[in-house]
């Protein structure tokens, strides 16, 4: 009995709030399935995981941040400024193309844990803290590329955009993001570091553990996933755009909360953000299917994400803790 509890728990932790995501999902794809049949062929499934999986990673890099009971405003600008770097200096030779992919990973963890550190040491609230910082990066990336441009390897574009027979490479690349590094994180002590801080960083910091090594760590991993996904969308479109990854900041907040993740942290799962994610992306494409002039896809998203957003803050509202916040102040 005690295995079954331990299993459905698991179970539980690791679906999340994903089942609206997922049903919502499984419903935009009926229909354009029903429009597109070929979607679900070895060339549109590769097309679907292409179009969704910048913004998947990103989901999973503001889940982490979240979960520690933060928030970034700087995935978006990270994006870009690794995507800028990445094009600038990659070239087609494997050892320099190497060198510069690693060069970009690491660069977006350091860049994360400057967040993290003005978050944890500057003791700057991380809506100001982030939000600065995306200023920044995107600053440095106009520098790097004042203009779009810059090249990558044609062996790198096919290794994270091509397809092996009906598996697409990029799924590959969600899959390392997601058994390779989320899972061990999250469950080794560092995680359920996170996790406890986001929960009540002062009973965690009683406890003995180190809220501010947990706030760097998370906004690290964010930085390093940010610069995972800026490598997909350069190899994607084969060069650099300081605004690329504009579009990231706020659609992956809402994968987030549409995911079934509290924005108030202290638990969740990456698996209810990624549905999200593929929803949010998969219905632009669906959009155009079913003959919805283009001029709509923003308002289409935009209302999506507003009405995530007010749902994410009607539990707020709701609290005991808001409720006498405002007795307070009419008090």
């Amino acid at each position: 009995m005690i295995n079954v509890r331990k299993y459905l728990s698991r179970t539980q932790e690791f679906i999340g709030g994903a089942i609206p995501s997922g049903l919502a999902l499984f419903v935009v794809m009926f229909f354009y399935w029903i429009q597109q049949p070929l979607i679900l062929s070895d060339f549109g499934v590769a097309g679907l995981f292409n179009q969704s999986v910048a913004l998947t990673i990103a989901a999973i890099a503001q889940t982490l941040v979240v979960v520690s009971g933060a928030i970034d405003l700087s995935v978006g600008s990270l994006i870009g400024l690794t995507a800028c770097f990445a094009a600038t200096y990659m070239g087609d030779s494997v050892v320099t193309a190497v060198g510069i992919i690693l060069a970009t990973l690491l660069l977006g963890a350091v860049a994360g844990s400057l967040n993290g550190v003005l978050v944890a040491h500057g003791k700057l609230e991380p809506l100001i803290a982030t939000l600065t910082t995306s200023f920044v990066f995107q600053g440095v990336s106009l520098i790097l590329r004042p203009t779009p441009g810059g090249s990558v390897a044609p062996w790198f574009s096919s290794a994270l955009t091509g397809s092996f027979g009906y598996f697409p490479a990029s799924a590959c690349l969600l899959a390392v993001c997601l058994l390779v590094f989320w899972l061990p994180v999250m469950r080794s002590g560092l995680g359920r570091e996170i996790e406890a801080v986001g929960n009540n960083e002062q009973n965690a910091y009683l406890s003995g553990l180190s809220p501010k090594r947990a706030k760097i760590a998370a906004y690290s991993f964010s930085g390093l996933l940010s610069s995972a996904a800026g490598l997909f969308l350069v190899a994607q479109t084969g060069s650099g755009d300081a605004a690329l990854g504009q579009i990231y900041t706020l659609n992956s907040i809402a994968c987030v909360v549409l995911g079934g993740i509290s924005l108030r942290g202290g638990k969740g799962s990456a698996f209810g953000p990624v549905l999200s994610a593929f929803l949010l992306s998969i219905i632009v494409s669906a959009l155009l299917a079913w003959g919805i002039s283009a001029f709509w896809q923003n308002l289409v998203q935009g209302s999506i994400l507003v009405l995530v957003l007010i749902g994410a803050g009607l539990p707020l509202l709701r609290s005991r803790s808001w409720t006498r916040f405002v007795r307070g102040q009419m008090s």
